[in-house]
């Protein structure tokens, strides 16, 4: 699996959370695409005989979805920022060279 590879270095402790995370992601995403697709027929809008228009229960069932996808992905970010060495650059070289 492509994202597996990107946690290799993550600690030990955390592997089962990574692999768990990487799974809803994974799942999120096929659901997402299934989600897409039934808006793009239907549309994301009812409209009743009344006049009145409603979100399809497809299109509220993505908007949660994304966001939780979102935040599953803001977390595999998080734990993967940790893991990464951050060696300084040019800008962080010319910052030290102007604070002395």
């Amino acid at each position: 699996m492509r994202l597996k590879s990107l946690f290799s270095s993550v600690d030990e402790t955390k592997t089962e959370l990574v692999d768990s995370l990487i799974q809803q992601a994974a799942f999120m995403k096929v659901e997402l695409g299934i989600l897409q697709n039934q808006i793009r027929i239907h549309g994301a809008v009812q409209v009743s005989s009344k006049g009145a228009q409603r979100q399809t229960e497809a299109a509220k069932y993505y908007t949660k979805l994304v966001n939780s996808y979102g935040t599953v992905i803001k977390t595999l970010n998080s734990i993967m920022g940790k893991n990464i060495i951050d060696e300084d650059d040019e800008f962080d070289k010319f910052i030290g060279r102007m604070s002395e």
